[in-house]
């Protein structure tokens, strides 16, 4: 018998050893966050999917249907963000409980429209199913990408920086609020619950680096720096040290990590469904980003640590240094309860 596969990445890899090589079409396919395909021209095809699952993902209790179809879609769009590209078309397969009124589909439907539309994204077709155990959602978007700017994870050199877009661990706050019932004052609590049930791809900034050649590796971050710049030293060959001082934490999630007594960082760089992007660039190129995310009117990306020799990611902080490679969300680990957090 062979040996079972451990946690989401073992399932994966072992997964895909049983599946035939991919055509010579396939530019990029199974390991990163979309697969990429020549098809002629000057643009690869970008695809990419995401499951929702109730109970896994997401709670009716907290998490309102419109929230639900804007989040199944933008989830989507922040891989093709990872790729550097620009998303066009979306197919839609809905799992809905029989016991449930259609009616209230609709408002999932107009919530998912709504953000296609800001996003320039037709959704061309998909399925409906009975689904008894709760709703289920499935997006599946195409998208496109210059053939000189695609962005993946590998590439990442000894040396680079590594940068955030923006602060991390608010969704992860955001979902102890909604399940805990934490009450705290609006002006805290509004950024962590919109980062929770109303993620921002990073489409803007990814096409700023993709443009601009600024970056050599990329990933958006889905289940927490920990775990997602792991998949980047994996497929890069390389390591990364992280300075704990660095972190980009904002007050909100330092309020809610005093109320749980938890640390900060844990929620930052474990907690997942940020989807910032996480990207390293060339020792120098600080000064050119800068630039380039000013002139876009971007917010600054923040460098949280450097690309080193070896495989792991590890935290620097006053009492030492530690290895915290993969320690962020996967799905057969431990049950984390409603959301990736």
């Amino acid at each position: 018998m062979p040996r079972p596969p451990a946690g989401e990445v073992g399932l994966i890899a072992a997964l895909a050893e049983r599946f035939a090589p991919p055509p010579p079409e396939v530019v990029l396919g199974i390991g990163d966050d979309c697969a990429a395909l020549d098809l002629g021209g000057p643009d690869y095809l970008l695809w990419t999917l995401d499951t929702l699952v109730e109970g896994v993902h997401f709670d009716p209790a907290y998490i309102s249907l419109k929230q639900l179809g804007r989040k199944s879609l933008a989830v989507n769009l922040s891989d093709i963000a990872a790729m550097g590209g620009e998303p066009a078309y979306a197919l839609l397969s809905l799992g809905w409980p029989p016991d449930r009124e259609l009616s209230a589909a609709l408002e999932f439907g107009v919530g998912l429209a709504e953000l296609a539309r800001n996003y320039g994204v037709a959704v061309i077709g998909g399925d409906t199913v009975a689904s008894p155990r709760g709703i289920m959602v499935t997006v599946a978007v195409l998208g496109r990408v210059p053939k000189a700017e695609m962005l993946t994870r590998a590439g990442a050199e000894i040396g680079d920086g590594i940068y955030v877009t923006g602060n991390l661990g608010d969704a992860a706050a955001g979902l102890e609020i909604l399940r805990r019932g934490l009450a705290f004052a609006p002006d805290l609590a509004a950024p962590l619950l919109k980062a929770h049930l109303d993620p921002e791809p990073q489409l803007a900034a990814a096409r700023v680096l993709a443009q601009k050649r600024l970056a050599h590796a990329v990933i958006d971050l889905s289940d927490g720096v920990a775990t997602d710049l792991h998949h980047i030293c994996r497929a890069s060959l390389a390591g990364a040290r992280l300075e704990a001082g660095a972190i980009p934490v904002s007050a909100g999630v330092e309020a809610v990590s005093r109320e749980l007594g938890r640390n900060p960082l844990d929620l930052a760089l474990k907690g997942g469904e940020d989807y910032q992007l996480l990207f390293t660039s060339p020792p120098d190129a600080g000064p050119e980003l800068m630039e380039a995310f000013g002139r876009a009117g971007l917010p600054a990306p923040i460098k949280i640590g450097v690309v080193v020799s070896g495989r792991e990611v590890t935290l620097v902080t006053a009492s030492g240094e530690e290895i915290i490679s993969g320690s962020g969300f996967d799905h057969f680990r431990l049950d984390l309860g409603c959301g990736k957090a």
